[in-house]
């Protein structure tokens, strides 16, 4: 090897080295900030503040915090002199039919998977949404008019089976709640129809991550103030005590710009990577959060119900096997780990 081929070896190591590095801290980033966030939501709706119900005003006061901080950084960077540029907006794009769309599918997904965290726990989350995947392969197949084979309905059988056995332990330990089922099939439902609407209008042109996540909140305030004030959710905080609460109004600000992170690591994990990695980083990080709420909730579970949870992991791994065989059928890996 001459002296040449060796410097160009050496720069090629470097580079796919400073690309795992980039791809394991970008999933590391979502990884924390999902989990973060979900923990900080159930601490806000799961009666830390008393009895008041805080599912609608967290969501509005989420999207209101996102608005505020994606401005707060413009600012703050061009004070530095550096370019942000924040997105103007434009009053016809910000109602075009096919966001609207996606802002309120968002919000009803956000709003379900609130009432969802207020009546389930932290550990059987996984399972709760576990029907967004088979969800979304049945609109697919209906709404895409994607082909729907015996390996992926197989995929979805495992994903159902772990469902109800995981439905049937929370009984038998006496935690099942209906309500937070009802709720968490109608977030797995809306949060479906929202991939597959941001699936058509994320391919559209002159549409950024940062422009699609600014528009979609401030439609989501919009959406989601009449319902704050008819269901009287914001009377009930300012009348309350925790109006003067620090650490109150702390935790709201944090989960919106959490929920803002969460948007956009996601997108930024999906661009370094895959989506089919993306989808398995998804299960990976459902699978430490269930170990998380364990150990930190100090709950016992039975055997049946690691079982529910394994098969429900079993199922979208296949799934994300299935799929990214499809997507590279010549090559002998099944997964693409990340893009060069």
């Amino acid at each position: 090897m001459n002296l040449k081929s060796r410097g160009q070896f050496s720069l090629n190591m470097q580079s796919r080295q400073h690309t795992f590095l980039t791809v394991a801290a970008i999933i590391a980033s979502y990884w924390t900030v999902s989990i973060s966030m979900v923990f900080v939501n159930k601490h806000l709706l799961s009666g830390s503040y008393g009895d008041v119900d805080l599912s609608i005003f967290v969501a509005w006061y989420q999207s209101l915090a996102a608005i505020a901080f994606i401005q707060f950084i413009g600012l703050f960077q061009k004070m530095r002199k550096k370019s942000l540029q924040i997105p103007e907006v434009d009053i016809q794009a910000l109602f075009q039919k096919d966001m609207l769309k996606i802002s309120l599918t968002t919000v009803i997904m956000i709003v379900m998977n609130n009432l969802m965290l207020k009546h389930i726990g932290v550990a059987f989350y996984q399972v709760a949404r576990s029907f967004t995947l088979v969800f979304t392969i049945v609109l697919s197949a209906s709404m895409l008019k994607q082909p729907l084979t015996w390996k992926v309905s197989l995929a979805c059988l495992f994903i159902v089976t772990g469902y109800l056995i995981g439905i049937d332990e929370e009984n038998n330990i006496g935690t099942l709640s209906l309500w937070g089922i009802m709720y968490g099939l109608l977030a797995s439902l809306s949060a479906a129809v929202c991939g597959i609407y941001n699936k058509r209008f994320g391919s559209a042109p002159n549409i950024d991550s940062l422009k699609q996540a600014y528009y979609n909140n401030i439609n989501s305030c919009l959406f989601l103030a009449p319902l704050v004030y008819s269901t009287g959710q914001a009377g009930q905080v300012f009348e309350s005590i925790e109006m003067t609460s620090v650490k109150f109004w702390v935790f709201l600000t944090v989960s919106g710009v959490l929920s803002l992170a969460v948007a956009w690591v996601s997108t930024l994990q999906i661009r370094v990577t895959s989506p089919v990695t993306h989808h398995i980083s998804i299960t990976g990080r459902s699978v430490a959060q269930t170990i998380i709420a364990i150990l930190y909730y100090r709950e016992q579970k039975t055997m049946w119900w690691w079982c529910g949870n394994l098969s429900v992991v079993s199922g979208v791994l296949l799934y994300a096997w299935l799929k990214s065989y499809k997507l590279n059928p010549s090559k002998d890996k099944s997964v693409l780990l990340f893009k060069t």
